[in-house]
């Protein structure tokens, strides 16, 4: 089983970050059953420490930065962040169910985002 860690609303059960709805798209385009687990803001990092889930990138700093969306998939003990890196994960990990990043095309989603939203922390 997987577990999708989204960012808490104060409407509960109410889901409300474009980024982690692409990973909740994900999940359900791929049909793979997951439950949710709601995640305060401020606890991303301490909750993302505890399970094992690596950081998703670093500040200008050079510190560790984590983000949601975040998955930790039980069946296979691994625990990952970032939309991009959690697709291309279920694509190798699930490849009997419809695949989200056509083969070959993995460098231009990741030109994509880089350009689209990298900017320094």
């Amino acid at each position: 089983m997987i577990t999708f860690y989204d960012i808490a609303s104060t409407v509960p059960g109410m889901a409300f970050n474009h980024n982690t709805w692409k990973t909740r798209y994900s999940l359900n385009y791929k049909q793979i059953p997951y439950k949710t687990e709601w995640v305060e803001y401020p606890d991303i990092e301490r909750v993302c420490k505890k399970i094992g889930i690596p950081p998703s990138t670093k500040k200008a700093d050079g510190s560790d930065y984590y983000t949601l969306p975040a998955i930790y998939d039980a069946s296979t003990n691994t625990g990952i962040s970032d939309s991009l890196v959690i697709a291309a994960y279920l694509d190798k990990t699930y490849p009997d169910k419809p695949t989200l990043l056509p083969a070959g095309t993995e460098a231009l989603h990741a030109a994509f985002v880089d350009a689209a939203f990298h900017h320094p922390l």
